[in-house]
């Protein structure tokens, strides 16, 4: 069997942690702040805890007077429909998993947070504990980032700095994505002369033909078709390359370089797709419930634009890889 080259699954999960140098992990938090100024951090049990999976996730926009999201998730099976979280002395029912908490709620958490070790979430007979272990430095991150420390606003470190000094929210880029031509069936005859006219081969030498790659043909314009071939294979994720091709002879093959939140680039894409004119990209670190980093690009007159990225530095077991925070995104214009 052919896996993965180890060094393009590696370099996808760095650039997600390389975001704007925007993502950190400090202990059982998670940071992550956008290009917008938006932040998000994740918590979730300590690695030496007996807990099962739980996570809180927190939100919160650039801006002055910007408010906080929190939500709380377990990962149980049997969906409880309510969990009663303990803050101390406080007690809050009825709590909805993967629901907004309240404003009130909300308060209350975020100041037992500041002066407690663990959130204790309860079902019936079942207990959960979320570890505030970096909580201080992960709130702190986004205060900073977001020019809250010192004002009354801030998470942690309040102070008489006027609410109007915080920072405002950076526009998001402006995305208008190429109207396709639709793919036919003479487009599809062409998938096969041009990846054999491919120049260079490392995709092939990674996974040669007789493994059976995927493949798929799109045409972008009246002159040019997109290739998807896939370069790599491991037990629940594939890799795949992209090249842009002439639709008729000289096919002029290019590979692709796909844009990345901080600037770099990849000519690699995980369990990609691409419909409607999205790309979507999806790596792993590990195995199915692991951390992972995902992606999304749509097709323009000038190629390929980043429009979402998102990085999950921690996951802790939680279904679906846990809460991913977003690192980028971009607003679609008609």
């Amino acid at each position: 069997m052919h896996f993965i080259p180890h060094t393009a699954v590696l370099s996808l999960l760095a650039l997600a942690g390389m975001a704007h140098a925007q993502a950190f992990v400090y202990k059982d938090w998670a940071v992550a702040c956008d290009n917008t100024r938006h932040c998000e951090a994740v918590a979730y049990q300590s690695e030496d805890s007996a807990s099962e999976p739980v996570v809180l996730w927190l939100s919160r926009d650039a801006g002055p007077n910007a408010p906080v999201r929190v939500q709380l998730d377990v990962n149980d099976s049997e969906d409880p429909r309510q969990l009663t979280l303990r803050l101390g002395s406080t007690t809050l029912k009825g709590l909805a998993r993967g629901e907004d908490l309240s404003p009130t709620q909300t308060q209350q958490l975020l100041a037992h947070v500041l002066v407690g070790q663990k959130l204790t979430l309860a079902d019936g007979g079942k207990r959960w504990e979320v570890s505030l272990a970096g909580s201080n430095a992960a709130l702190l991150k986004m205060d900073d980032v977001q020019g809250r420390v010192g004002t009354p606003g801030a998470l942690l470190r309040k102070g008489k700095k006027p609410e109007a000094s915080v920072l405002p929210p950076l526009p998001a880029p402006k995305v208008r994505a190429a109207t396709l031509p639709g793919t036919s069936k003479a487009d599809e005859a062409l998938l096969q002369p041009i990846l054999k006219s491919v120049k260079e081969r490392d995709c092939w030498d990674d996974m040669p033909d007789d493994n059976d790659p995927e493949t798929s043909i799109t045409r972008v314009s009246a002159t040019q078709v997109l290739v998807m071939r896939e370069c790599g294979r491991g037990a629940y994720q594939g890799g795949s390359g992209l090249w842009l091709a002439n639709s008729k002879p000289p096919y002029r093959a290019k590979r692709l370089e796909l844009p990345m939140p901080g600037g770099e680039t990849s000519d690699y894409v995980m369990n990609a797709s691409f419909e409607d004119g999205r790309l979507s990209s999806y790596a792993k670190g590990r195995g199915v419930n692991d951390c992972g980093a995902d992606y999304a690009w749509v097709w323009t007159d000038k190629g390929f634009v980043l429009t979402d990225a998102s990085t999950a530095p921690l996951c802790r077991g939680m279904a679906q890889g846990g809460y991913s925070l977003r690192t980028f995104t971009a607003e679609l214009v008609p």
